[in-house]
């Protein structure tokens, strides 16, 4: 061999050496560049696309069992999607897992609590938070889980405690302390306890008489129930009285208990109050009517008719109104005219009240919407 090979044989040696450590750097900054499953899921998630980021979070896990923010958010994401059970699996995995780091665990048990809440298995949530350190359970969002847990098992008053937390640390949003109490009447009524529901009830009247005027319309109501429709007519008057906005709810009650006890006339003076201090109070306007026309005044009774029109909005009441009003009156065909008139321009819409965060049916009785939970009250 040559010396000149000799010497060729080494440089061209390390030449290629060079080029391949070159190439291998070039690949590896390429794949480092090139964003990793879990970051891929993250953006995901950030950008509201569910499907990728449930999909690049799989991955994300199945490349690095060990990376526990993955398979957290992935519980979580699986919860958010309806599949509580696969999230409440993945989270109870993760708490068996030694040497977690506090922080680590909190956030777990923070997300189990939540997984379980959406499965409604309250004792387990309450049991769940109780695994938490203070200043953890002392986060909104669990006090308001752990509040919900105390209401849905009946312990009321741990209840109240939890929302007296939520309301020192984050009330925006929340209802007051009175509209709470108020709402603890009403759990405490439709599970037959109406001692506790009269005390919570009398509570709520005397820290707002406005905000929780309702209360009234329950506390009449268990008077009557107790047969003393005296006392019951003194918290129905009274919600007429504080809140002529929400009088309506006790009209049918009044004019019931009024024409037992052959008084019936008398709501003509409360049917006229409530208009005076509440005109667009389509119920009294109608209410108030019907009086008219049981006097013989027709006249008046249409044209209170046609002054709840004005305000009727989409319920119709103000319409059917006057139409019965006009056939009382042997006015057949102007009867016919008006009920066509009206089909012509409203929809075949039910008087229902909407809960403004879900749009679901909402009870006007209640400071809750029974179906997304928000406030529809909280003031």
């Amino acid at each position: 061999m040559s010396p000149m090979a000799v010497i060729a044989i080494p440089v061209v040696a390390a030449f290629l050496l060079y080029l391949l450590i070159r190439l291998s750097r070039r690949r590896a900054r390429r794949a480092a560049e090139r964003p990793t499953s879990y970051e891929l899921g993250l953006d995901a998630m950030v950008a509201g696309e569910h499907e990728a980021a449930l999909k690049h979070l799989k991955g994300a896990v199945r490349q690095d069992p060990r990376n526990l923010d993955a398979v957290i958010k992935l519980g979580d994401l699986l919860r958010q999607r309806g599949n509580i059970k696969q999230a409440t699996q993945l989270h109870r995995e993760l708490l068996v897992k030694r040497r977690l780091p506090k922080e680590t665990r909190a956030a777990i048990l923070q997300c189990l609590a939540l997984d379980l809440a959406a499965a409604e298995r309250w004792p387990e949530v309450i049991e769940t938070l109780g695994g938490l350190s203070k200043p953890a359970k002392m986060a909104t969002d669990m006090l308001v889980l752990l509040r919900d847990a105390h209401e849905a098992t009946g312990a009321l008053d741990q209840a109240v405690a939890a929302h007296t937390e939520i309301l020192k640390r984050a009330p925006a949003g929340q209802p007051t302390m009175a509209i709470y109490r108020a709402h603890m009447g009403l759990i405490a009524l439709k599970r037959g306890d109406t001692a506790k529901a009269r005390a919570e009830f009398l509570v709520a009247l005397k820290e707002d008489p406005v905000g929780t005027a309702v209360s009234n319309l329950y506390l009449g109501d268990m008077a009557a129930e107790e047969g003393s429709t005296d006392r019951a007519l003194v918290f129905w008057m009274k919600l007429v009285a504080d809140a002529p906005d929400q009088a309506h709810l006790a009209f049918e009650r009044l004019e019931k208990a009024y024409f037992e006890m052959g008084d019936f006339g008398r709501m003509l003076g409360v049917y006229e109050d409530v208009v005076a201090r509440a005109p667009s109070s389509t119920a009294a306007l109608c209410g108030l009517s019907k009086m008219h026309e049981r006097k013989g005044d027709m006249e008046d009774a249409a044209r209170l008719a046609n002054e709840a029109i004005k305000h009727e909005g989409s319920t119709a009441v103000g319409h059917r109104r006057l139409i019965e009003v006009l056939i009382a009156g042997g006015r057949f065909e102007e009867a016919a005219r008006t009920a066509l008139s009206h089909l012509e321009t409203v929809s075949k819409s039910a008087t229902v009240e909407t809960c403004p965060f879900c749009g679901g049916a909402r009870d006007a009785t209640h400071w809750r919407c029974s179906g997304c939970k928000a406030w529809t009250d909280a003031r």
